[in-house]
């Protein structure tokens, strides 16, 4: 959902950059940055192996062996195409360590994260490889399904397993393969959350961040023929922290986008970090949600 904050954070020019972990917009050509692409060729949902007694594909649920996984079985069935699910460097990984009776599904992929994934890696098993190194794009075929039921001992809808690591923690990939975790509207004047030139670009005029450059026009009202500056909305729930500068140059005024706000996310968004610049505030929404 979108926290909306009317009139309280203005934008000052006619671009913004937004800095955060995961960025998607409400309305984008092709994929949404914050969602993997379809992982397997004939399930453009992701969708995951339901449940079927106590055993589930979900997240940290019960399989077959009595394990609980900090991971998700995607439904695939064998031979199918297999595509990496972001841009990131391939590696050939063998899930069961090369244990000769796990033979017939010892084959797997570790994809590390580049771009706005940096920091991010990726496992994903069972699967023949067409290629065992080198640099992947999102979408990208990697490779064909295997059959890892054969490690199984039961019957049931064919899968891939995926887990996802976030600085070597694992985390639960769900929201990345179906809801994407998208952002709300940010610039009251840019509905669809245009970008202003390439995606996560390093940006020399502010200060070297990378982030996203957002478009943000002056706004006309109705029979008004003075322009005015847009409002900005929170793209996350969130709680206002307060003011920041990409330069502390005591005394020196540096242009309106050396003004910032800092968003610390609340809810589904805990964990995850918002700065907006050449944006400014009203002192009382500081610690507002």
């Amino acid at each position: 959902s979108t926290l909306i904050v009317n009139s309280a954070i203005v934008s000052t020019n006619m671009s913004l950059l937004i800095s955060v972990a995961l960025f998607c917009s409400l309305i984008q050509q092709g994929w949404g940055l914050g969602c993997m692409a379809a992982i397997c060729e004939g399930n453009d949902l992701n969708s995951i192996i339901e449940c079927d007694g106590d055993l589930c594909g979900y997240y940290k649920s019960r399989r077959a062996d009595g394990e609980l996984v900090e991971g998700v079985d995607v439904q695939c069935t064998p031979q199918s195409d297999v595509f990496a699910p972001f841009d990131g460097e391939l590696y050939f990984w063998r899930p069961f360590g090369n244990l000769k009776e796990y033979g017939c599904a010892d084959e797997g992929v570790r994809i590390e994260g580049t771009g706005q994934w940096q920091g991010y890696h990726v496992l994903i098993a069972s699967i023949s490889l067409d290629f065992y190194g080198g640099k992947v794009r999102k979408g990208e075929k990697i490779g064909t399904a295997k059959n890892r039921r054969c490690v199984d001992g039961v019957d049931g809808e064919s899968y891939l397993r995926l887990q996802l690591f976030r600085q070597g923690r694992a985390i639960d990939p769900t929201f990345h393969l179906q809801d994407c975790m998208c952002t709300g509207q940010i610039c009251e004047s840019n509905q669809k959350n245009e970008l202003l030139g390439p995606p996560f670009k390093h940006d020399s005029r502010y200060n070297g961040v990378r982030g996203w450059d957002i478009k943000c026009p002056m706004v006309s009202d109705d029979g008004e023929e003075e322009l005015r500056v847009p409002d900005i909305y929170s793209p996350i729930d969130a709680e206002f922290i307060g003011r920041t500068r990409l330069y502390a140059i005591q005394g020196t005024y540096t242009g309106c986008d050396n003004n910032g706000v800092v968003l610390v996310g609340t809810g589904a968004w805990k964990d995850f970090e918002v700065i907006l610049y050449n944006v400014h505030y009203r002192e009382k929404i500081i610690g507002h949600q």
